[in-house]
C-alpha cells in the first residue's frame, strides 16, 4: 500500500486532552475516514496533519516528505483543508470565495488572476455543481450548497490531498448523501486522496475504503470498514450493543433498543 500521509509518534498535550504517540498510515488515492466518539482526537489529528496545530512531539510525512520541510505555499499546493462548516467565511459571491483557493499560486507583487486561475475556478465549480450560483452571495445558499462551495474552494488549490473535518455535520440526510457522493466522484474521477472526520458510521461504511478509529487520543484500530465495524468494536468504542449484518460485503449497523424502566415514574405519581 502506497501512503499519502504517515504520522510518527505524534503527541500533543492541551489542558486535560492528550494525543498519545499516534502513528498511522493513510493510503494514497483512497477515501479514508477518521471515526470515534467525541473528544477522541479526530479533528486534532487532522489539524496537525494540515499544520493548523503544532504537535509537541513526532512528525508528519506527506508524500514521503516531512511537513517541517514544506514552505507554506508548497504545502497548500499539496493538501487542502476544509474545516468544520460552523467556521464563518467572508461575505462574498461564490466566484469570489472560490478564487481564494488560488492564493498559493499568486505572486506577492501580482495578485491578479490569470488564465490558469480562471480555468481552475471554473473546473472546481463545474465538479461541485456550484457554477450556477457563482454570482450569488455565499450566505444566501442552503447548508448543502454552502458545503459544496467549501469543497470547491478547497479544490481550487489543485492539491492531491483533500482533508475535511465533519463535512456532513449540520446537513439533513439527503444533503449528507449528496456531499458524500460528490467526494466519492472527486476521489475516483480526479485521483484525489480524501481524508475526513466522520461521525456517521454507516456513511463511513458505504463510501470509505479505509477507517482509522480513535479513542482517548489514541489509535484503536485501522482497516477496511468490514474489518473495523464489528459488534465488539461498537461495544468497546461507543459502549453500544448492536448487530452488524453484512449484505454484499456491506455492513449494516442495527443498534439494539435500550429498555428504560418506568417504575420510578410510577412510584412518583
Amino acid at each position: 500500500m502506497v501512503n499519502a500521509i504517515e504520522t510518527e509518534q505524534l503527541s500533543l498535550h492541551v489542558g486535560s486532552f492528550h494525543l498519545n504517540n499516534v502513528g498511522v498510515d493513510i493510503p494514497k488515492g483512497k477515501i479514508t475516514a477518521i471515526v470515534g466518539p467525541n473528544g477522541s482526537g479526530k479533528s486534532t489529528l487532522l489539524k496537525i496533519i494540515s499544520r493548523l496545530v503544532q504537535q509537541d512531539e513526532g512528525d508528519v510525512r506527506i508524500e514521503n516528505k516531512s511537513t517541517k520541510e514544506y514552505k507554506p505555499k508548497e504545502i497548500a499546493k499539496t493538501l487542502a483543508m476544509m474545516p468544520q462548516s460552523k467556521q464563518a467565511l467572508p461575505n462574498l459571491t461564490i466566484h469570489e470565495l472560490i478564487s481564494y483557493g488560488r492564493a498559493p499560486y499568486k505572486k506577492i507583487f501580482d495578485p491578479r488572476s490569470n488564465m490558469d486561475d480562471k480555468e481552475v475556478i471554473d473546473w472546481a465549480m463545474s465538479i461541485t455543481g456550484t457554477k450556477k450560483h457563482e454570482n450569488r452571495m455565499f450566505y444566501t445558499l442552503s447548508g448543502g450548497e454552502q458545503q459544496k462551495v467549501r469543497i470547491a474552494l478547497a479544490l481550487a488549490q489543485k492539491s492531491t490531498i483533500l482533508l475535511l473535518d465533519e463535512p456532513t455535520t449540520y446537513l439533513d440526510i439527503a444533503h449528507q448523501l449528496d456531499v458524500m457522493e460528490l467526494l466519492e466522484e472527486i476521489n475516483q474521477q480526479h485521483d484525489i486522496t480524501v481524508v475526513m472526520v466522520l461521525h456517521e458510521l454507516q456513511q463511513a461504511a458505504a463510501y470509505c475504503d479505509y477507517l482509522i478509529a480513535m479513542k482517548n487520543g489514541q489509535i484503536v484500530t485501522t482497516g477496511s470498514p468490514k474489518e473495523v465495524l464489528t459488534a465488539s468494536f461498537l461495544k468497546e468504542i461507543y459502549h453500544i450493543e448492536a448487530k452488524v449484518i453484512y449484505e454484499d460485503d456491506y455492513p449494516l449497523i442495527v443498534p439494539a433498543k435500550r429498555s428504560r424502566s418506568i417504575s420510578k415514574y410510577k412510584q412518583a405519581l
